[in-house]
Parts: structure tokens; C-alpha cells; sequence
């Protein structure tokens, strides 16, 4: 015998849905820790004509909870919003269509790295992390771009090369014509070119418009080669290829095995926390060292004691850099510690592993890098918050006097 199913009995649903939801689920922290947030610098984008728009907070809780959960698809976040409970309370059971979504991501989202930075100080703040050991890594995702839409340097170089030889062509030719015209109008009687005045004038027409003809042509190419200029320019020096889709994605070595566009995500960390985050479509991780030591420093105001980081980051040039700023190196060069590289592997990759298999953190789903940036960001945010949860948990566990450990503990059902 089965239980019965009625479908279309009604009932009363509780008059709050936070009823239905865990008392220490992952949304509850990103709620509160969201409702604290200052988020004056994206307010001030609205303006305060016309119909009233969705709160940044909650636009913003739903993105980093999709993020949270490997959902960034728009449409598939407006699905939520209509039939996931967590989506429905976490948004007060507003629906924002996908295109208010995506314009909020893309447009008021620009400075996401404040948000980050604030969900950084409150691990600082919870004794999550301190800026000691720090570990750095890069690892590849790819751009929202197709392969076939690749424009490589070698090809470039080839057509630029080739169309300069045909404005030099053109105008060879419209000196050629030129050394005909002068001979025309320099002996015009019929005795030195067997034409009457009449076959001279069209000859010289002919020859104008003919020139006319190679002054566009030769504006034409001219043109083609202002655009190769400008693409080998946005590709820089430390490139090989650009996509016509999304100009700032090169073509490269994904993790997985193959070959795409994308570029090469910089995360420095410290007890799985990401403390500071960077893209480029530089291939080399040598080179991106020195950005990312100052783009921890100004993001949290301190250098590292120690740095890890795999061989990929090994030179000289980056060894006389540690050494400058006092910061103890860790970089397999000749030889190195086999504990700190377990550290390593330890810390930064497992927040690859979080972001890759259970945030479904692949592919870009905007383009250009700004925007890209936005994405990782957004990323970023959720993985730190996952973190706090299960610290939180351990707080309590051994009854730590912190205040904001206690008072988010106690939302999350950690603290009685």
C-alpha cells in the first residue's frame, strides 16, 4: 500500500518562508553579513527619477547566492526567484526579471571588489586569517569567446606585411601614371604623340580617374592597417593572440587539457581565505608575481611574511623582489622545501577545486575583463563566505569571546 498524494489540497503555508529553511544555512549568513554591508557606492548610481528600483542588497544577495551554488545563468537566477524557496525569502519574494539581473551585474557591479574586501576584513576580524603564510597560484578559465574568432600575431604581422606591399604597389603605379601624364601635357601637338588634342584630354581623363580609383584603394588599405595596428596594440607584447569576441581573452592552456580563450585567474590566499584575486591574459606566472604582492598590499595594507608558490613563479627577478619588500620566498628554483609546497597545495588549490567543481566556475559568462573581473569577484565573495560558516561553527564550539563571531553565530543557531 502507498500514502496518498493530493496534489490540489490547500493548506496553510507558513506565514514566513525562513520557517523552511535551516536555521544555519549558508543564505542566513549571506542575508545578514549582506544587511550590514555599506553599499552606498552603488546607491548612489540610481537616480531618483522614474519608477523605484530593486534594492542593490537584495539583487546583490541573490547573485552571490547563485554564485554560491554554481547558478549564474540570468534566466536560470530569474527561474529561482519564482520557484526556489531560499531564492524566494533571500529576495523577500520579489522577481526581477534576467535583464534587470544582468544589467545590475554588469553595470553596478563595477567596484564588486569593496564588497570583497568587506567580507575579507570580517575573516581578519574573526581571526580567519592574518596575512602570514600566504600562498599564490594562477589556474585558467575560459572567456566567453569562440576559438574560431581568434586573431593570432603571426597572422597579423603576415596580412600587415602584405598590405603594405600593395600600397606600395599603388603607388608605383600612381607614379607611373603620373610620369605618363607629365610626358601628355608637356607635348601636346600631334606631331610628338601621334593623338589629336581631343584623344590627349580623354587620355588625361582616363588617367585621373584612374588615379581617383588608386586613392581609394590605397585609403582602403590604409584603413586595414590602422585596424592590425590597433589590435597588435590591445594585444601587447606579452601576447600571441587576441579574440575578435572578448579583446582582452588570449588563447590558452586550460587546465583541463585543451587549447581556448581565456585567461589566467591570480589568487593569493591563506587557510583557504582568498585575500587577493587578479586576470590577465599574460600566460607567464612569473610575470604576474609582482602585480599580485601589490595588489595584496594595497587591498589589505600589509605584505606577507612568507610567500608559497609553485616553480612557475621562480626567477631571479622575483627572488630580488621578496627579498627587497622582507618577505621570505618559497618558490621551487634549484631546490626547495617539500613541507611549504604541501602547504601550498594544502591552501590555494583546494579554493580552485570549491570555485571549479562545486561553484561550476568554468567559463565567463561576460566579456572583456572589467567585467570578468565582476564575475571573479562575485565568485571570491561566496567562497569566503562558505569558509566563515564552518568557522563560525568552530567558534562556538570552543565558546570564543569574538563579538561578531557570537553575533553571527547566534543567527546561524551556533550560539543559544
Amino acid at each position: 500500500m502507498f500514502k496518498t498524494t493530493f496534489q490540489n489540497q490547500l493548506q496553510l503555508l507558513p506565514a514566513d518562508l525562513s520557517a523552511s529553511i535551516e536555521k544555519d544555512h549558508i543564505a542566513r549568513l549571506i542575508n545578514q553579513v549582506i544587511d550590514e554591508m555599506d553599499l552606498s557606492f552603488i546607491e548612489i548610481t540610481y537616480s531618483a527619477i522614474g519608477q523605484h528600483a530593486y534594492h542593490p542588497k537584495m539583487l546583490l544577495k541573490v547573485l552571490v547566492y547563485g554564485y554560491a551554488l554554481g547558478i549564474r545563468s540570468s534566466r536560470k537566477l530569474e527561474n529561482r526567484l519564482n520557484e526556489d524557496i531560499v531564492f524566494m525569502w533571500l529576495s523577500g519574494r520579489q522577481t526581477p526579471d534576467f535583464r534587470t539581473i544582468a544589467d545590475f551585474r554588469k553595470a553596478k557591479l563595477i567596484d564588486v571588489k569593496k564588497v570583497f574586501l568587506e567580507v575579507l576584513e570580517l575573516c581578519q576580524e574573526l581571526g580567519m586569517v592574518r596575512i602570514g603564510k600566504v600562498s599564490l597560484d594562477g589556474t585558467t578559465f575560459q572567456a566567453d569567446a569562440s576559438g574560431n574568432k581568434m586573431r593570432y600575431r603571426k597572422t597579423l604581422l603576415k596580412t600587415n606585411a602584405s598590405l603594405e606591399q600593395r600600397v606600395d604597389d599603388l603607388l608605383a603605379e600612381a607614379e607611373r601614371i603620373d610620369r605618363e601624364e607629365e610626358k601628355l601635357l608637356g607635348n601636346q601637338t600631334e606631331h610628338t604623340t601621334g593623338m589629336d588634342a581631343k584623344e590627349i584630354q580623354k587620355k588625361l581623363n582616363h588617367m585621373k580617374r584612374r588615379k581617383e580609383t588608386l586613392k581609394r584603394n590605397q585609403q582602403r588599405l590604409e584603413a586595414r592597417k590602422s585596424a592590425i595596428h590597433t589590435k597588435l596594440w590591445r594585444m601587447r607584447k606579452d601576447r600571441n593572440s587576441m579574440s575578435s569576441t572578448d579583446k582582452d581573452a588570449t588563447m590558452i592552456l586550460m587546465k583541463e587539457g585543451y587549447i581556448a580563450p581565456g585567461y589566467n585567474a591570480q589568487v593569493a590566499s591563506e587557510h583557504q581565505v582568498i585575500l587577493a584575486y587578479d586576470l590577465s591574459s599574460n600566460r607567464n606566472d612569473q610575470r604576474l608575481m609582482k602585480p599580485m604582492m601589490r595588489i595584496l598590499k594595497k587591498d589589505t595594507g600589509n605584505v606577507p611574511e612568507v610567500l608559497i608558490a609553485d616553480a612557475g613563479y621562480g626567477s631571479k627577478m622575483n627572488y630580488r623582489f621578496l627579498k627587497h619588500q622582507r618577505i621570505a620566498a618559497f618558490i621551487p628554483y634549484n631546490t626547495f622545501n617539500n613541507e611549504m609546497i604541501e602547504r601550498r597545495k594544502e591552501d590555494v588549490e583546494p579554493i580552485f577545486g570549491d570555485i571549479k567543481r562545486n561553484m561550476n566556475f568554468r567559463t565567463f559568462h561576460l566579456r572583456g575583463k572589467p567585467k570578468c573581473l565582476i564575475e571573479l569577484g562575485l565568485v571570491s565573495i561566496a567562497h569566503n563566505l562558505k569558509k566563515i560558516k564552518p568557522w563560525l561553527k568552530r567558534l562556538a564550539a570552543y565558546e570564543d569571546g569574538r563579538t561578531k563571531g557570537i553575533q553571527l553565530g547566534t543567527s546561524l543557531g551556533y550560539v543559544s
